[in-house]
């Protein structure tokens, strides 16, 4: 009987599914969010309605099913239980609270109801994946088994990395016990070398620093710290406040006490009430306390796992201003990061481990590297939208799609790119892309003003051609993921502009043929008509909003926002 894997995150943000056959190819990869087009789906299954269609379009009808879980089983048990203190005194927390503590702090009421919310999910575990079996498969049988949450993410990272050996290092809010865990990969094993526990976290610090800079963290808004930054300084008074906040003793990071940690934001708070503290110099202090941190906590792992190679996942990862620095600043000469390393990732790394755990002998499918395991366009949908909706200057070219679009991209129309699968994994790259030319040095605010709808600082990554990479970046690294932020050589600032933040840096995507085949055409052809083998690459969204998920979704960002062009497979539309 053919067996498959079903990866579930269920955590209380960016829950996400993942589907694994017995041979070890992942079929099936995507957050909960795309689907329900609701940012970061907080509190809602993975496995919802549309999971019948996906086991029959993915799998056999006769066949038997693992499930797999991002957490602990106990680690249900002990949320039921603070659920209970959290619900049956939510009155007394509510009066009890400080007026001046607004943070995401281990012992705010946000977190006893963030709780409550994580019991109500468990409750609903596997209820979806029951109904399913009844509905689509009913001669098929599944058990359910629970993992570590940092495991479930060293998984992602070890299993999808391009090594055979490599330290790994997990770093985010918060897992089963701590915010850090150490492992080391060897053969397709990963051994565990300790999960440290206790309140220091790299997570919090920054879901902290985001609420003090008068961002949301739980929409996801830590990118606008990362890129708000750069148009700060260093507040010294900050600077020597937020540093205290993290202490290295021997090989561990241990955090001060709750109530000394609730202090120090109290400080800052008051200083930016006075007027005391710029809040962009807070983000600035504030990503320079986490970098340097992060890379402290690199080297000290180093000393106790030696090795070239590092793989590193977890929510802080997605930090690319930090990311960027590691294998100039840290011992390791070679860094992976998985495309999805928060959350949403686990769901694929515990279905991984459930897959190792039957086949311990078998070496990972280094498939599982490739990000494009989501959703695709229904061919027929988008014929139906051909043949019935009359829409004006819709024209097909098949097999010269990329040349067509790079004209328009070069004449600087802003162009919506969908082809194949989409990203696993919060960013477009190359699949669900907005895209423009990234020469203008205006097209940034243009597209922030009349397509994003966001804020005038956020920047924009430049997607490019792998060869040209040293030419355009100093200490070059390969990022195919846009994991990483690096330093544009000076002298060419002024050719991509657009690209190119603030600081003069930018979180760039290295873009190969054996990636993307038909996203590196399109680059190339637009090198070949400019000279400048980049794109401006931005997710196809509006802020506050999922990167698109159907036609439906592309169709209305293109009609309700800037957007001249829209590109889906071979069809192109134009305003």
């Amino acid at each position: 009987m053919k067996r498959y894997y079903i990866g579930l995150s269920v955590s209380t943000h960016d829950p996400a599914l993942a589907i694994v056959d017995q041979d070890g190819e992942t079929l099936f990869a995507e957050a909960t969010e795309r689907f329900l087009q609701y940012k970061r789906a907080p509190n809602c299954e993975p496995d919802n309605e549309r999971l019948v269609s996906l086991l029959r379009r993915h799998c056999d009808q006769k066949a038997q099913f693992i499930v797999a879980v991002n957490w602990r089983r106990f680690t249900a048990r002990f949320s039921r239980l603070l659920s209970q203190v959290g619900l049956t005194s939510a009155k007394a927390i509510f009066k009890s609270r400080s007026p001046d503590v607004k943070f995401n702090t281990p012992y705010s009421l946000r977190t006893k109801i963030t709780n409550a919310y994580a019991a109500s999910m468990y409750e609903r575990l596997g209820v979806g994946f029951s109904y399913a079996m009844k509905l689509a498969f009913p001669e098929s049988r599944y058990s359910i088994r629970y993992y570590a949450h940092h495991l479930c993410h060293a998984a992602l990272a070890c299993y999808s990395s391009p090594f055979s050996e490599a330290s790994c290092m997990i770093v985010d809010g918060a897992g089963d016990f701590g915010s850090f865990a150490y492992y080391r990969y060897q053969s397709g094993a990963i051994q565990a070398i300790r999960e440290q526990k206790g309140f220091a976290s790299l997570g919090r610090f920054y879901a902290d620093m985001t609420w003090l800079c008068g961002f949301n963290p739980d929409k996801g808004e830590e990118w606008k710290v990362m890129g708000f930054a750069p148009y700060g300084s260093l507040d010294q008074k900050a600077y020597e406040l937020l540093k205290s906040l993290f202490v290295f003793k021997g090989s561990e990071i241990r955090g001060i006490s709750s109530r000394a940690y609730q202090n120090i934001l109290k400080q800052l708070q008051e200083r930016l009430a006075a007027n005391t503290l710029e809040s962009r110099n807070l983000a600035f202090t504030a990503q320079q306390v986490f970098s340097e941190t992060l890379i402290e906590a690199i080297r000290t792992f180093h000393r106790t796992c030696p090795s070239d190679n590092l793989a590193m996942a977890g929510g802080c990862l997605l930090n690319s201003s930090a990311a960027g620095l590691i294998e100039e600043q840290t011992p390791f000469k070679r860094l992976f990061v998985p495309s999805a390393p928060a959350d949403d990732g686990t769901a694929l790394g515990a279905a991984l481990l459930a897959l190792h755990r039957d086949h311990p002998r078998r070496h990972p499918d280094k498939r599982n590297g490739s990000p494009y395991l989501g959703s695709e366009i229904s061919k027929k949908k988008l014929e139906r939208v051909v043949q019935v909706s009359n829409t004006p200057n819709l024209r097909h070219f098949p097999g010269t799609i990329h040349i067509e679009t790079a004209k328009l991209l070069s004449d600087g129309k802003l162009v919506g790119w969908v082809q194949g699968r989409a990203e696993f994994g919060p960013r477009s790259l190359g699949n669900r892309s907005i895209l423009a030319d990234p020469r203008p040095a205006t097209m940034k605010d243009k597209i922030n003003a009349r397509v994003k709808f966001r804020e005038e600082f956020r920047p924009f990554a430049p997607s490019i051609l792998y060869e040209f990479g040293p030419e355009y970046f100093e200490n070059y690294q390969e990022s195919p993921y846009m994991e990483r932020t690096l330093r544009f050589r000076e002298q060419v600032w002024t050719k991509v502009p657009a690209v190119v933040h603030v600081n003069g840096t930018g979180r760039l995507q290295t873009v190969k043929p054996e990636y993307n085949e038909k996203f590196y055409a399109l680059i190339r052809a637009f090198y070949e008509l400019t000279g400048i083998p980049i794109l401006l690459n931005t997710s196809f969204n509006v802020m506050g909003k999922p990167i698109i998920h159907s036609i439906e979704d592309a169709m209305s960002v293109f009609y309700s926002s800037g957007l001249d062009v829209l590109v889906i497979h071979d069809f192109l539309i134009r305003k």
